[in-house]
């Protein structure tokens, strides 16, 4: 029996959300970025706060990283610029604003500006 693409993410989604809700939060991803410079990358704490999500405190995932909220509604807006019949710019102006975004993000949150 073969499985259909969709039933196999969702199956494999769920035994990592399943495990990520089940390991402690000890575990913690080593951000090579963080460990070099000393600055925290866009990326810093984003685990935590999916978790967080998850769990269903949104002020602790707010407080790890507040991407957490932007990222869904950017990949989310990238899926359906794909399927308009503008694909190719708006995929374009959608990667530059969040390059945008992210850059400044980064730059806020190490205080540099």
């Amino acid at each position: 029996m073969q499985l259909s693409k969709p039933v196999l993410y969702s199956g494999l989604a769920a035994a990592g959300v399943t495990y990520l809700l089940a390991v402690p939060n000890q575990y913690k991803i080593p951000c090579f970025f963080h460990a070099t410079t000393g600055y925290l990358c866009p990326g810093c704490g984003l685990t935590r706060a999916a978790l967080a999500v998850l769990r269903g405190d949104i002020p602790a995932a707010f407080n790890f990283n507040q991407l957490v909220f932007f990222l869904p509604v950017f990949l989310a807006a990238l899926y359906f610029a794909k399927k308009s019949k503008y694909a190719k710019t708006l995929t374009l102006l959608l990667v530059i604003i969040g390059g945008v975004a992210t850059l400044g993000f980064f730059l806020i949150r190490n205080n540099f500006i």
